[in-house]
């Protein structure tokens, strides 16, 4: 199976990322049952979840990301920064929702069963990128809390803060019994970065776990540079170790100058074999 590559932006959707992490089977981490948006696929869904979220399978940065759920006879929708919209009719909670989502392809994903810190949600972000031999380095890794009242961890959009991964890990998980390890969250990351290598060739990757209450990871986000941008090291800048954040920039620069060189050596070869040809 090979993923529908976005000519534009040059990314894969979330709905086609869903699609091959399933096909290839990464080990050690879980995916969250996901279907496109349809009035059967939300009432199917709703029976089978307490927890939804609807998410445009091409957005970034927790943008129109929404949450639904039942309670009794009453259903909840919730857009990030907005207030609940709370209705008895399935019928009609449903069309405002597909109002809203019109003009964007949509999926809906199962809520993650997720631990929160200080009740607050939190997601795992790790960085990777690739050196000019096409290896994979691992950058570094932390935690991104959503603000108050957030669905989603994007500290942006929830004005949430971040914070190193082992703080907010040693507090959810006070004690040693939970599935948890740095180790598996490296191992987890790198797979899926050689997996993207069979499809396209990226250079940045950022990937959002989440944690359930036995320290199992579950993949929220993979994230990818297209043409639009990459995902955001300046989070890394926020961190009181600044080690990760200075190696991912020096890279960043250091690839942007052997890209430069290797340029101009191809357009000064270029030039010379043009003057070898004979009139």
């Amino acid at each position: 199976m090979s993923p529908i590559l976005d000519p534009n932006r040059e990314f894969i959707n979330k709905w086609e990322m869903y699609k091959l992490l399933l096909c290839h089977s990464i080990n050690n981490v879980q995916i969250p049952d996901t279907q496109l948006f349809s009035r059967e696929s939300l009432s199917s869904m709703l029976i089978q979840y307490p927890l939804l979220y609807i998410k445009p399978i091409d957005s970034w940065g927790g943008k129109d990301i929404s949450t639904f759920q039942q309670d009794g006879n009453s259903y909840i929708w919730t857009i990030q920064g907005q207030e609940a919209i709370i209705l008895h009719d399935f019928n009609e909670i449903y069309h405002q929702i597909q109002q809203f989502y019109q003009d964007k392809s949509t999926i809906i994903q199962r809520g993650i069963p997720t631990v929160r810190f200080k009740d607050q949600p939190f997601d795992i972000r790790s960085h990777l990128y690739k050196e000019m031999n096409g290896s994979w380095v691992y950058a570094g890794d932390l935690i991104r809390i959503g603000g108050k009242g957030s669905i989603v961890s994007n500290i942006e959009i929830s004005n949430g803060s971040v914070k190193p991964t082992h703080e907010v890990i040693s507090t959810v998980f006070p004690t040693s019994n939970h599935t948890f390890s740095t180790e598996k969250l490296k191992t987890v990351s790198m797979e899926i970065c050689q997996m993207l290598d069979q499809y396209h060739f990226f250079t940045e990757v950022g990937i959002d776990f989440g944690l359930d209450h036995l320290g199992n990871l579950w993949i929220i986000e993979v994230n990818t540079d297209d043409t639009q941008g990459a995902p955001d090291p300046y989070l890394f800048s926020l961190l009181p170790d600044q080690s990760s954040f200075n190696q991912i920039i020096d890279h960043k620069a250091k690839i942007y100058e052997k890209w430069m060189r290797h340029m101009v050596d191809s357009f000064e070869a270029d030039k010379k074999e043009k003057r070898q040809e004979p009139n």
